[in-house]
């Protein structure tokens, strides 16, 4: 390397205090690490630009030679950069990339199948209707032609995206069954699942979930879930709630820990979707823990209230202690607690992660198509951002609303620019931002001290084990464990 080439700390570098030393990371491409503080010491120095040389000659305590690897290594990583450097260049050129792919379906890679409008239950706080605003929406939501969906439908709805998915080189698709309750319309997901199977037919490897009440569970539907690996989320809140209940008015639990037994019979894969809301805030504790693994579910992923107002009825602080004392209670038992405020965390461990997933946190923006019994393609079934119709695909791919979602992959609000993980938040969720604002490019400012202030605990928590470790190791100190090092 150069001795008199200059570098600078990246402006995107972010640093979080641990126990061990400090988080280090770019919060536009990632690349978490813990380092100790010589190395802290040394980003401040270089906040002005300087070169190996000129770092030695102001009393640093280290030689030439290793301030040379120091500054290898984090430019590498994009920690240290050439003080004309364009940081955010990668990323534009990635969009605009993406841009041009966009009508021909270069980002789609989820697939939202709605089996059916109907449900099983009544649960109190449901989002169905209440946080929709187009009338797109509320006309689908109203239609009697939008309530099943038949056997011939699902078929050409999914070869019509397998198609466009083939012809952009994609080498997976997956398909998650929601509803209403899908379950009740199991005639056409048994039919899915044997047409479509796995995908080798079709030429690229289809995987599928399942977001379901658990109330409906049988042998064949418990056997069929196993044979085809479908991943079986079951929406459940707390053992001592009433929240899920039936349309008769009884408390769905029973039938609910019915469904698991059976599923646990067969042995599938089944976690946990908890939310986390005005209406459960009371009755979120450990005994979600402890049910779940009574019923060997090791997983919960937590969603927080999509309603804007959860976030000025309880401040931040309430509402991260409370999630924070059940995660760490659940990783104590063996049980990962994850959700959207979660994967923030997962991808900051990664360098560049966008460019395989196709979306940070949320599918919805331009990764996903939600796919209504009557063909009406939605970003999500929880928005009201309409797209048009599956049967003319081409048509809604190169649609001015399609564009705009699917933009928002990689681009929040203007007003996240800077933010400490803007490049890995997908902000809050587009239905309550459609409803509440008219438009998908809004901070919501209340949730975003919710999203960081768990990141920073994540990091500060996370076992150093699961990221690279660095450190300057000056002769006089010694590590209580090996890391890897400058030399």
């Amino acid at each position: 390397m150069n001795r008199y080439r200059k570098l600078r700390t990246s402006k995107y570098l972010r640093y979080i205090a641990r126990h061990d030393g400090f988080a280090l990371y770019h919060s536009l491409y990632g690349g978490l690490c813990i380092v100790d503080s010589d190395i802290r010491y040394l980003f401040e120095v270089f906040q002005t630009p300087r070169s190996a040389h000129e770092v030695v000659t102001v009393g640093c305590a280290f030689d030439e030679l290793r301030i040379q690897s120091f500054m290898q290594l984090f430019e590498e990583r994009g920690f240290l950069v050439e003080d004309c450097s364009n940081e955010s260049g990668q990323l534009e050129d990635y969009l605009e990339t993406m841009e041009k792919r966009l009508h021909k379906g270069g980002q789609v890679g989820v697939v939202q199948l709605v089996l059916t409008n109907l449900c099983n239950f009544r649960c109190e706080y449901c989002f169905v209707n209440s946080i929709y605003s187009s009338k797109e929406r509320l006309d689908a939501q109203a239609s009697k032609n939008n309530r099943v969906m038949h056997v011939e439908e699902a078929r050409t709805y999914l070869e019509n995206v397998i198609d466009i998915a083939r012809k952009n080189g994609k080498t997976g698709l997956s398909v998650q069954f929601f509803g209403g309750e899908p379950l009740l319309n199991w005639k056409v997901m048994k039919f899915v699942l044997e047409h479509f199977g796995a995908g080798e037919e079709h030429g690229l490897e289809i995987t599928y979930s399942v977001v379901t009440n658990g109330s409906l569970i049988t042998d064949e539907i418990a056997a069929y879930c196993k044979k085809h690996k479908v991943s079986v989320i079951v929406s459940f809140d707390a053992p001592s709630g009433e929240q899920r209940v039936c349309k008769n008015g009884k408390n769905g639990g029973e039938l609910v820990e019915q469904g698991l037994s059976l599923l646990n019979k067969y042995y599938n894969h089944v976690a946990f979707n908890a939310v986390l809301s005005s209406e459960t805030f009371a009755v979120f504790g450990y005994e979600l823990v402890d049910f779940a693994l009574e019923h060997y579910v090791f997983e919960i992923g937590v969603l927080l209230d999509l309603s804007p107002g959860f976030y000025e009825k309880y401040s931040a602080k309430d509402i991260v202690d409370t999630l924070w004392d059940v995660y760490c209670y659940g990783k104590q038992k063996g049980v990962q607690l994850t959700g959207y405020w979660h994967m923030i965390f997962q991808q900051l461990v990664h360098k560049n992660l966008y460019r395989t997933r196709g979306f940070k946190t949320c599918s919805a923006t331009g990764c996903q198509l939600s796919i209504e019994p009557s063909g009406d393609v939605f970003a999500c079934k929880g928005s009201s951002g309409y797209f048009g119709n599956i049967l003319r695909i081409d048509e809604l791919l190169a649609s001015e609303n399609y564009r705009k979602y699917a933009s928002r992959a990689f681009s929040n609000s203007p007003e996240c620019a800077g933010c400490a993980i803007e490049g890995f938040c997908s902000g809050f969720c587009l239905g309550p931002l459609e409803k509440k604002y008219g438009s998908i490019s809004v901070m919501e400012k209340n949730a975003c001290a919710v999203y960081m202030e768990l990141t920073r605990r994540l990091i500060a928590d996370m076992d150093s084990e699961d990221v690279a470790v660095f450190t300057m190791q000056r002769p006089e100190k010694v590590e209580h464990h090996a890391r890897e090092r400058l030399s």
